[in-house]
């Protein structure tokens, strides 16, 4: 039997009956994709400027639990592809995905896509939620709402951390990096917040790349909203809408839209219907969905429930302490670079040192144009601080010496927790135990490298 049959056997009969967040609930291969293959699929995007494909990839869909908006369990699915080489550890990278309406648009669904050719075969183990209302979740998406959003992102790390330390084909070293365009990179800052204010001792982020996301809700959007103006993707604004009215139980759409709106919208959420194909059922001006006395309450009362909630999922008055690196193009004309401006300036004046704020010319076009360069801008600012482990490098430094060896004594002589990456690098002669054996191994390896 060959590994690839191996594996599909083994990931058929994978079921983990869960009850917390970030528990798996199951694990299905979905595909495996050799060095030449993943590197065809560079050539033919790229061109010229084509990554080299350094690993392997396997593509496995996950499927969890998380919390939802109400405190209650709810299942929920992404992916994880994974570097294949069972004498390296590799970094984390959970990558938040931009706007999606229709439920083939997720990755659980359609599999690899270029972004996960890309990254994965340069060494990163990539990991990418659904997000609620999507894959195995049912519903609508809670669009642009903060905790939820986080929530999923948060459970899809802890089952794939499960899903690696449950594997003998891969091992995750203790990098954490985050990143996401779009919805993507307001999922990405929602997350970094939540992650730093609520679980500092689990996760500790490497870097995080928060790109082009709505993080001023109450403001530079709410305005661009009003303002009157025609907008370039009319559903975002509907999306929104009906992810509050559900999230907060504001009301009825009825009681916010006109009519023809009230009764067409919540079906064409459903998860069958493309952005493109909503947009056509629109005006090109979003308020002309609205009942006018609505608008104006909106406007006229600060305490409006809707703005209220707009403005508790604001992502900006905070103080991150990760490495962040704000991307945003300066012709956005979807979601405007003030939304990173206001963030930025902010998280400065709140205390924050490691932020940086990278804006784009607005010359490289707008919302949907830019996004390549914002990632190949993260990507190289990524490639700085990525890490690969060999067994040995217990102390994660990429330097296997004397130090490995103190830490190896260590935990022979001393009770102490070991992560499941010192465990790994530890066991230098690969028999799922940690003693003297290995010891004598790393000597060796130092002697002789």
């Amino acid at each position: 039997m060959n590994k690839i049959t191996t594996y599909i056997l083994l990931s058929a009969i994978i079921t983990i009956i869960s009850a917390s967040p970030g528990d798996l609930i199951s694990t299905e291969m979905m595909d495996y994709k050799t060095i030449s293959q993943l590197q065809d699929e560079l050539d033919a995007t790229f061109g010229t400027l084509a990554p080299e494909a350094q690993f392997p990839v396997y593509l496995y869909k996950i499927v969890y639990e998380t919390e939802n908006f109400e405190g209650g369990n709810e299942i929920v699915s992404g992916v994880i592809a994974y570097p294949h080489d069972i004498d390296l550890a590799f970094p984390m990278l959970s990558f938040q995905h931009g706007t999606v309406v229709e439920n083939d648009g997720v990755a659980s669904n359609y599999g690899f896509d270029i972004l996960s050719v890309w990254l994965a075969s340069s060494g990163y183990t990539l990991v990418i939620a659904d997000y609620l209302g999507f894959g195995e979740s049912e519903g609508l998406h809670p669009y642009h709402v903060k905790i939820p959003t986080a929530n999923a992102v948060i459970d899809m790390v802890r089952a794939s951390r499960h899903f690696c330390n449950n594997s003998t084909e891969i091992q995750l070293n203790e990098q954490l990096a985050l990143a996401g365009y779009s919805e993507g990179g307001y999922a990405t800052l929602a997350t970094q917040m939540v992650m730093e204010l609520e679980y500092p001792e689990e996760f500790e982020i490497d870097v995080s790349f928060p790109m082009a996301g709505a993080y001023d809700l109450s403001g530079v959007m709410t305005e661009l909203m009003l303002s009157g103006e025609p907008y370039g993707q009319p559903y975002y604004f509907p999306y929104i809408l009906l992810s509050y009215l559900e999230a907060y139980n504001i009301g009825e759409p009825s009681e916010f839209l006109l009519p023809e709106y009230a009764d067409l919208l919540p079906q064409l959420f459903n998860g069958n219907y493309s952005g493109g194909y909503i947009n056509n059922q629109l005006p090109s001006i979003v308020l002309d969905i609205m009942i006018p006395e609505v608008i104006e309450e909106f406007q006229t009362d600060p305490n409006h429930p809707l703005f209220e909630a707009l403005s508790e999922n604001d992502l900006w008055d905070w103080s991150p302490q990760t490495l962040t690196y704000l991307f945003h193009g300066e012709g956005d004309e979807l979601v405007p670079v003030e939304n990173s401006q206001i963030a930025y300036n902010s998280f400065i004046e709140n205390g924050s040192e490691n932020v940086y704020f990278e804006s784009l010319p607005a010359n490289l076009g707008g919302h949907g144009d830019v996004a390549v360069y914002c990632l190949l801008g993260a990507y190289d600012v990524g490639e700085d601080i990525k890490m690969f482990n060999f067994r040995g490098d217990v102390n994660a430094d990429e330097i296997i010496n004397i130090l490995d060896i103190v830490l190896i004594v260590n935990s022979i002589l001393g009770p102490q927790i070991l992560t499941s990456y010192s465990i790994w690098a530890s066991d230098i002669n690969i028999d799922n135990e940690v003693d003297i054996l290995d010891i004598v191994n790393i000597v060796n390896l130092i002697m002789n490298p």
